[in-house]
């Protein structure tokens, strides 16, 4: 991207052909240029870059980049405007980096070749002015916080620069700059928040008139008012992601937006890491994310071919789950050595019961279950199951979840969405019914009583759970009131729902309502569509 930009501005005699060679070459790979707000422009170096096991070797061919733009309508119609070259709707970018050379230029074989290469400089004009790279190390300092900082008072300040109030009114500078700094400082700590929940405010300290917008310190309120530069190094990355985060808003206002990050857990408490791993996704729906990682959390389950592995100099996108974890060092315990997924359920009857419902309508299940591929899991409550989600992350398997279809499971679906940390396909309320529903609301009424009246030496009918318009718990409250139970409370539920899965597991017929039939076809493929 640097290239691009680069190419972009330099000048039309020296880029023209499309490449550079000697020490012409040499200059535009290794400037580096320091702004004002601390950013660093990295050059390419053939002796660091290169891989140093064949540097040595005869032969030695350049390093080829190959990017493929996708564009839409409109940004075709810019393309010819700008080059004068008509497009399809795809834009191939070729660059080559060599120990004295670098070439930019489009993928363009016979026909039409001549003309590409000639227009090189427009071609990266029009990409750079419309794709924002924003790069984050792995070392993340506080030098590089009050750079961020810089950056992002500059952008909010900047066009009060050229504005005429500013040339004229000095005296009434200060005010304006400082509404515009506390706005940053504002944004910065709703940002911050997120990362840090303890931080109540921040101060960001402001040098004089004289040396406009640039920012001498960060002061973080977080309990202590203390200045960044004595923070830990944990606080001082994520107030670095959480600039980051503004800085990258506000560069992509109109463009699009490439965010790279380096190893995003470096210094950070677990916690932490799954904070950003939902943030990361989060901006993934909107904006591209590349992430240089050692940290299982941040790979993509749901898209295998989109984790590219790299080792011995080699990068390839991996094929299965397996080879991500071998090369993670993930290590599963042995009644998950083979999973591939793992389905959270509410509680330990659901946890025994959602198997056999899927068999009886996709016989694949009980191969699936009885190999461990396939696991269910209770959290015992739909209060454990966001922590639950976060522990399993760690293992690379593909993670769904069961919910109730009733006030309590619909409010843990809303609190995993705005936590960003599962999509919303991966999650499945049970019920199927317009009501409130559960579990046993699936099974025939036969099937339920045969455990109840073990269980609780009554007498239960079916028309004890007749009443559709309720869900399957409170029918069953209101038979044992009429039977004169002593105990219709919670532990008298979970006491039920035990003896039902119970009985399903020993039932030799049909367990589901004939209504709810394609209910649990829906789950079923949900769970099982990857296993075929």
């Amino acid at each position: 991207m640097e290239v691009i930009q680069r190419w972009s501005i330099a000048s039309p005699d020296l880029v023209r052909g499309g490449e550079l060679s000697g020490t012409a070459a040499l200059t535009f790979l290794r400037s580096r240029s320091f702004g004002r707000s601390g950013r660093i422009a990295i050059g390419y170096r053939w002796s660091d870059d290169y891989p140093l096991a064949k540097q040595e070797r005869r032969g030695t061919h350049p390093t080829l980049l190959r990017l493929r733009f996708r564009l839409t309508d409109d940004e075709v119609r810019a393309f010819t405007e700008l080059t004068g070259i008509a497009n399809n709707g795809e834009l191939p970018i070729e660059i080559t980096l060599g120990r004295l050379s670098v070439a930019f230029g489009v993928v363009k074989p016979g026909r039409g070749a001549a003309t590409h290469r000639a227009k090189a400089r427009e071609i990266a004009e029009f990409i750079a002015s419309r794709i924002s790279l924003v790069s984050v190390p792995a070392i993340r300092t506080s030098d590089q916080a009050i750079a961020l900082v810089n950056e992002l008072a500059r952008i909010r300040t900047r066009s009060l620069l050229n504005s005429e109030e500013y040339q004229a009114l000095t005296s009434r500078l200060n005010e304006l700059r400082q509404e515009a700094v506390g706005q940053v400082a504002r944004d910065l700590a709703d940002s911050m928040k997120r990362y840090i929940p303890t931080v109540q405010s921040i101060e960001l300290q402001n040098s004089d008139i004289g040396r406009t917008n640039t920012i001498e310190d960060l002061t973080v309120h977080d309990g202590t008012v203390t200045s960044i530069e004595s923070k830990g190094d944990g606080i001082k990355s994520l107030v670095t992601m959480a600039l980051i985060q503004e800085l990258a808003q506000e560069q992509s206002r109109g463009n699009s937006l490439v965010l790279a990050v380096d190893e995003p857990e470096a210094h950070l408490h677990p916690a932490s890491v799954h904070e950003l791993q939902s943030l990361f996704q989060a901006l993934s729906v909107t904006q591209q994310v590349i992430l240089a990682t050692h940290n299982p959390i941040f790979v993509n389950r749901e898209r295998v071919e989109s984790n590219i592995l790299v080792k011995t100099n080699s990068a390839r996108a991996a094929k299965n789950v397996s080879v991500i974890r071998a090369a993670l060092g993930v290590e599963l315990s042995d009644n998950l050595q083979s999973a591939d997924t793992i389905v959270l359920v509410e509680g330990v009857s659901d946890e025994k019961v959602i198997p056999v419902l899927i068999a009886e309508v996709d016989s694949r299940m009980r191969h699936e279950a009885t190999s461990r591929r396939i696991v269910f899991r209770a959290t015992r409550g739909t209060g454990q199951m966001r922590a639950q989600i976060q522990r399993e992350k760690a293992t690379v398997c593909r993670i769904l979840v069961v919910l109730d279809d009733d006030e309590g499971g619909r409010s843990e679906a809303s609190r995993i969405r705005e936590a960003n940390i599962l999509p919303d396909s991966n999650i499945f309320l049970l019920g199927g019914r317009q009501v409130k529903s559960e579990l046993e609301d699936l099974l025939r009424p036969e099937v339920c009583i045969e455990g109840l009246n073990n269980e609780f030496g009554r007498s239960f009918d079916v028309q004890d759970f007749a009443n559709r318009s309720r869900k399957w718990s409170a029918n069953l409250t209101a038979a044992a009131k009429r039977m004169g139970l002593i105990d219709t409370g919670d532990v008298f539920v979970d006491r039920a729902k035990s003896s039902v899965a119970n009985a399903v597991s020993q039932h030799g017929g049909t367990l589901i309502r004939e209504e709810s039939v394609v209910h649990v076809e829906e789950l079923s493929r949900l769970i099982l569509g990857r296993a075929q």
